[in-house]
């Protein structure tokens, strides 16, 4: 995996103490250590719009707040349960391929994780952006389920997981849009569905021939 966004969770997993969001931007060295980039695309990143969702599916958006290295949001969970965190940054400029004979690609990008308070009894998740992925932990297995405006994603649709090494992997959507993996080591793992829309346009002046929808969702497997 080239140089991408992630997100490093901070938190006591208790009721009513803080949260940290850190959003970065950077690549990973052969031994498998995270750097944190500051340059344009880390300022680029500041476009990400960031939500939660609470377990009763009520909605709190949040700040970013440029840091040294990231932008940080913050909220406080005030019950037990599952908070889904959510991203969509819709305001990355055109990758410009012209030069080189190749298209013009709109990308939109997807932020999908989860952070847990407290002990409580696991609820159905129904997605909430236009491309969206939900995971489901048990006896060492994750079940991805994959989803594209509101249902199940394709079957044959090809996912890619990347574990904390940065070894890739590739998950392939069932006739109910789920796949199954088994993570092998503690540590973050991105799982990634890709989908290009064939429509055309022009942003800032810049003409594209698709857009590329990315959502990655970020495990982490303790």
């Amino acid at each position: 995996m080239a140089s991408a966004y992630w997100i490093d969770i901070k938190g006591s997993n208790k009721i009513n103490e803080p949260v940290n969001i850190e959003l970065c931007y950077g690549s990973m060295d052969e031994y498998g250590v995270r750097h944190r980039d500051t340059g344009k695309e880390l300022q680029l990143a500041g476009d990400f719009q960031i939500r939660i969702f609470d377990a009763k599916g009520n909605e709190q958006e949040l700040k970013l707040v440029l840091q040294k290295d990231s932008w940080l949001a913050v909220f406080t969970p005030k019950s037990e349960g599952q908070y889904r965190i959510i991203g969509i940054n819709d305001k990355h400029p055109v990758v410009d391929r012209s030069a080189s004979g190749g298209e013009n690609i709109l990308p939109i990008d997807y932020i999908a994780a989860v952070y847990k308070v407290g002990n409580f009894k696991t609820s159905d998740i129904n997605p909430v952006q236009k491309l969206d992925l939900i995971t489901i932990s048990e006896n060492g297995k994750v079940t991805v389920k994959a989803f594209l405006d509101g249902k199940a994603s394709k079957s044959g649709t090809k996912l890619r997981v990347f574990n904390p090494e940065n070894w890739e992997k590739e998950l392939v959507l069932n006739k109910d849009g789920e796949a199954v993996f088994y993570p092998t080591m503690k540590g973050l793992y991105i799982i990634r569905q890709d989908w290009n829309e064939p429509v055309s346009g022009i942003y800032k002046n810049i003409n594209y021939s698709s857009k590329r929808h990315r959502c990655n969702y970020y495990l982490l497997h303790q």
